[in-house]
């Protein structure tokens, strides 16, 4: 199938999958609603498995999968940040219950987890965590053009360009 993209979100808060067809949202589900468990962070197996039945599509015929960040742009920021609060950001860092150190290992762990969904090879992506936001906010809208304004408390880099601490880093 052309133009069939996957989107997922998971391992932080309200897991969820998302099926895109020529940029047009198919299905879309949390997987709170086949687990109840409010807010789950898993892997959304179960919202995946029911978004590509609702398409009628396999995972063979997916043209990608796209996870909502870039595993290590954020793992560097996670990194400054504790950084900047040395020596107890490292005490947390180490301490951690191994949340940020799997952004290190986000692309085995996908793989992995859409390979127990069915046997594929299909292309992983990782927009920026704001362009996510912003497509789903832009996607289910009914305008050809829009201006979009993302603002949160994560991410990657983007906040600290939009507030000029970038010199700040470095």
């Amino acid at each position: 199938m052309s133009g069939a993209i996957l989107g997922l979100s998971a391992y932080y808060h309200d897991s969820a999958a998302a099926l895109l067809v020529n940029g047009e949202i198919i299905a879309a589900a949390q997987e709170e609603r086949f687990t109840r468990e409010k807010h789950t962070s898993v892997f959304p197996a179960n919202a995946a498995k029911y978004v590509l039945e609702e398409g009628g599509i396999d995972i063979s015929d997916l043209d990608a999968v796209a996870f909502y960040d870039k595993p290590y742009l954020k793992f560097e920021r996670l990194l400054e940040t504790y950084h900047g609060f040395a020596p107890q950001g490292l005490k947390v860092f180490v301490c951690d219950s191994g949340m940020d150190k799997r952004k290190l290992f986000m692309r085995k762990m996908l793989k992995e987890e859409l390979e127990k969904i069915g046997p594929a090879k299909v292309q992983l992506l990782f927009p920026e965590h704001h362009l996510s936001h912003a497509a789903s906010a832009f996607f289910p809208s009914p305008f050809q053009e829009a201006a979009i304004l993302t603002l949160d408390g994560v991410g990657e880099w983007a906040y600290r360009q939009l507030l000029g601490l970038e010199k700040e880093i470095k």
